[in-house]
């Protein structure tokens, strides 16, 4: 089944030997389109704490009691080590985490030693080049919101991410029109048709015209996505893309 990634957000974290934290956020690959990491919140009223746990010990969501089920113990979770802080996400931290968690991941090896793997905020700075922020990590709560850009314009903003449940492979993204369109519609982009996504612009480049997007099946945020509906979508831009 292929939900919505925003949705799982604040559900309840079952370790294996019981409940540990709520999900806060997801952090995925924008080269390979997976999920990486779950953000972790094991704070209280009184501490914050928040951790990150590779997608890898993740099941699969449980959306009736609203929980997400994960291979690791309390323990191990609670002790994660945990960042300086939120906004970046270091070669260095990565390599801490594979060897809490007992794992060793070939991504860790791709960007230069020290370089900044995930900023957790749109980068303002106007000199930042996007070919120095070496990774292709993304937060998705830092990327709703950002806007489309199209072949021949601009035309709403990301409003969610859909994963396939079983492994947490990202198969669309959710565009929101209505900062563009004098109606509220949402639709479905595969993955494929995303070219870019830019935290110096705070948008996200698609191979699509604005006419293509505009007129897409309408997608209802309340139900996972049905192959029915996965059909239609299929047609819908095969045919757009001939017209």
């Amino acid at each position: 089944m292929k939900r919505s990634l925003i949705n799982i957000i604040g559900f309840s974290i079952e370790a294996i030997d019981g409940p540990k934290g709520k999900v806060k956020d997801f952090l995925f690959d924008d080269s390979n389109w997976i999920v990486r990491y779950m953000e972790a919140d094991l704070g209280n009223l009184f501490k914050n704490k928040r951790v990150l746990i590779p997608g890898i010990f993740l099941k699969k969501p449980d959306i009736e009691h609203k929980q997400i089920s994960v291979t690791l113990d309390k323990e191990k979770i609670e002790n994660c080590p945990v960042p300086e802080d939120m906004l970046t996400i270091s070669k260095e931290y990565e390599k801490m985490l594979s060897e809490h968690y007992g794992h060793d991941w070939p991504w860790m090896y791709a960007a230069p030693e020290g370089a900044v793997l995930y900023p957790s905020r749109p980068i303002t700075v106007p000199n930042v080049d996007e070919k120095d922020l070496s990774s292709s990590l993304r937060s998705l709560k830092e990327v709703k919101g950002y806007e489309i850009h199209a072949l021949d314009g601009r035309l709403g903003h990301i409003d969610d991410i859909i994963i396939d449940e079983n492994d947490f492979q990202i198969v669309y993204a959710v565009i929101d029109t209505s900062n563009w369109l004098p109606w509220s519609k949402k639709v479905l982009l595969s993955i494929n048709w995303l070219s870019e996504i830019s935290y110096i612009r705070n948008e996200v480049l698609v191979n699509l015209h604005t006419d293509t997007i505009k007129n897409a099946p309408e997608f209802d945020h309340d139900r996972p996505v049905e192959p029915g509906y996965e059909q239609e979508l299929a047609e819908y831009y095969n045919m757009s893309l001939v017209k």
